[in-house]
């Protein structure tokens, strides 16, 4: 494919985002943490990597891209935060073949630990009844084959266990799917939906909670469809990668005291992502991207979620390699950014 045609390609993203309304912000929904993004790669690359075969691929992004991950990567990442929040990350992805070498496949196993410490907890009259904490974790196990040699498929199963106060803890099932598409060498296109069938149960009528006086509810995800591209810059120079998310954002329903129920309608958040990586040598590589810009928000530029970052990598043998990555990413309504340090471990 001729560069001229992969520009036509990006340009129609670009134009599909532009012209995509949202009938609301970006909300609260549940399972906020692991929409965030993952690892410090796909944060200072504003999480457009649905596409990118050509780095180390995350299944996260899209569980079809484990059968282009040729050496086995392992990712460890930290996550500094305001508002004594936590968000870690630990990963691995490899291909490897099937039926004696005539078939590629690859597998992703995954695992966000996210939560947010030293609440100051309070009984009705104000008392303190000591600091409260609470958690989320997302495992996925994620499974791709190439099915064509310019097409790969794959799905990813998730389990979500989390905790709310004390005693109030639920867990979660659900999956992923995903395809990625080689138009070119150097260009690529892929597209996942994510977190299908998720939501959290909270129960407060046992016991050891609040007794008869508890209640049931339930939370839904928003189902997450990220559509994006990947162009392999000429040289070596590195990629650049643009991606579109929609937001499907799940109904909710209310009782009132007087057992009448309503229904809210289900709506869609769209936002455009951008981001590059850029290699300096063989060594090093500096990355940046925008994350979630949504033209039809009413408070752009306080939605959108600029990034850097910063990748070094050290062969020591022949078969082993260990890199150091570094993202900063602004967050909104906060005045702190969101840093994480990662080490990726590659072998053969």
């Amino acid at each position: 494919m001729s560069f001229q045609n992969m520009k036509k390609y990006l340009a129609i993203l670009l134009i599909l985002a532009a012209f995509s309304g949202a009938n609301a912000q970006l909300g609260s929904y549940p399972g906020s943490f692991a929409r965030m993004g993952f690892g410090a790669r796909g944060l200072s690359m504003g999480n457009t990597l649905v596409s990118d075969r050509y780095g180390d691929v995350s299944g996260y992004y899209n569980p079809s891209l484990s059968c282009f991950q040729e050496n086995g990567v392992v990712n460890l990442g930290y996550t500094f935060l305001s508002l004594d929040r936590k968000l870690n990350f630990v990963s691995f992805a490899k291909k490897f073949s099937l039926s004696g070498g005539k078939q590629t496949a690859g597998i992703s196993l995954s695992w966000i630990n996210a939560g947010v410490s030293d609440i100051d907890g309070r009984d009705n009259d104000a008392r303190s009844i000591g600091m409260l904490g609470t958690y989320e974790n997302q495992f996925l196990m994620g499974m791709s084959i190439l099915v064509a040699p310019d097409l790969s498929i794959g799905v990813g199963f998730k389990l979500y266990y989390s905790k709310l106060y004390e005693e109030v803890t639920t867990t979660s099932v659900g999956f992923d799917a995903g395809f990625t598409y080689l138009a070119s060498k150097d260009l690529s296109f892929g597209l996942a939906v994510r977190d299908l069938g998720v939501k959290y149960k909270w129960e407060t009528t046992g016991q050891n909670v609040y007794g008869t006086s508890g209640t049931t509810s339930e939370e839904k995800f928003p189902v997450l469809v990220a559509f994006g591209g990947t162009y392999n810059l000429p040289k070596k120079l590195g990629l650049v990668s643009v991606g579109l998310d929609t937001y499907v954002n799940p109904r909710f329903e209310t009782t009132d005291t007087l057992g009448v129920k309503s229904y809210s309608k289900r709506n869609y958040n769209f936002a455009l992502k951008v981001g590059g990586e850029i290699n300096l040598n063989d060594y090093v590589k500096i990355r940046a991207g925008i994350d979630r810009m949504d033209f039809k928000s009413d408070d752009f530029w306080g939605n959108i979620q600029p990034g850097a970052g910063i990748g070094l990598t050290k062969s020591f043998t022949k078969d082993i390699n260990i890199g150091l990555d570094y993202s900063f990413q602004i967050e909104p309504y906060t005045h702190k950014p969101a840093q994480n340090i990662g080490i990726a471990f590659k072998f053969k």
